[in-house]
């Protein structure tokens, strides 16, 4: 079984089973990390169309997942044309099932990251260039980097909403340990666990390979390629990892004491990442084709 393959497998029982991160579930942080990225209220490619960007002719979304954003993109006209594509089979018949049902005009495609940069297609084709939560699964970096480049019109965005951390998501020992205080300080009924722990290489290659394969690149190497026009990072060093050690169900209960804690958590983030404590595992940035 390749790499390819077994990332594969392990999205398409994601998407089956209906998991997803917990982070962001919680509406608490997903404000914060709203704001962090557009300092407003509200979603966050909301924003990015109607105060960041005109209207797109053509867009390319890689890495779509089961089609959130590109439905979202085609409900509110945000592309006269969108084409999609992502390795997981199962994802991609969710798209099209939306899309049908909604006879919302998004091309969905089963397609390799590997695919597209070995054949990008026809230069100048897309006005628009979408990452949400895919380029840290890409190794070759400079080569998909190269592709979107070719097929991105001169003048052309590309959009990048990422994790930027540690490859692998091996954090190390001082994030870690950040984390671990942190669990310790919270009442037992909030917690899934009592320490993060870290995967070792094999279990790391036996679930997801291509999980932060080349993360830690990203900020360094998008701007080599694009002109920065807007750029944030937006923490998740101790938000995104300790929410997976949190009970889900007590956590984002809406009651009082989970607000609390919550609030508390992001607050704390705020500070260890103001203070360099901890560094920001996230970005978002909006990249213009010279």
């Amino acid at each position: 079984m390749t790499s390819i393959d077994t990332a594969t497998s392990h999205w398409d029982a994601k998407y089956a089973s209906v998991t997803r991160s917990a982070w962001t579930q919680n509406s608490l942080v997903e404000r914060a990390v709203y704001n962090r990225m557009t300092g407003q209220g509200g979603f966050w490619l909301e924003w990015l169309f109607t105060h960041h960007l005109s209207r797109a002719d053509s867009l390319l979304s890689i890495g779509c997942g089961d089609g959130g954003h590109e439905l979202l993109i085609a409900r509110r006209g945000f592309a006269s044309r969108t084409v999609a594509f992502d390795a997981s089979p199962v994802a991609i018949q969710m798209a099209q099932a939306a899309a049908r049902a909604e006879d919302l005009a998004v091309d969905f495609r089963v397609g390799l990251f590997e695919e597209f940069v070995a054949h990008p297609g026809p230069a100048d084709q897309f006005d628009v260039v979408l990452f949400s939560g895919s380029l840290h699964h890409i190794t070759d970096l400079e080569g998909m980097l190269s592709a979107v480049r070719r097929v991105l019109k001169p003048g052309g965005r590309v959009i990048v909403n990422e994790y930027c951390g540690p490859c692998y998501q091996l954090y190390p020992e001082t994030q870690v340990s950040v984390i671990d205080r942190t669990l310790a300080s919270i009442p037992q009924e909030f917690r899934a666990a009592d320490r993060l722990g870290m995967p070792t290489i094999d279990m790391v290659m036996a679930s997801d390979p291509t999980e932060g394969v080349r993360s830690a690149l990203i900020p360094l190497l998008v701007p080599m390629y694009f002109e920065r026009e807007y750029e944030r990072f937006i923490g998740g060093a101790l938000l995104h990892p300790i929410f997976s050690c949190l009970n889900a169900s007590r956590v984002n209960d809406g009651s009082m004491e989970s607000a609390i804690l919550v609030e508390s958590l992001i607050h704390l983030e705020d500070e260890l990442t103001r203070s360099g404590v901890l560094q920001h595992d996230f970005m978002f940035g909006v990249y213009i084709n010279r």
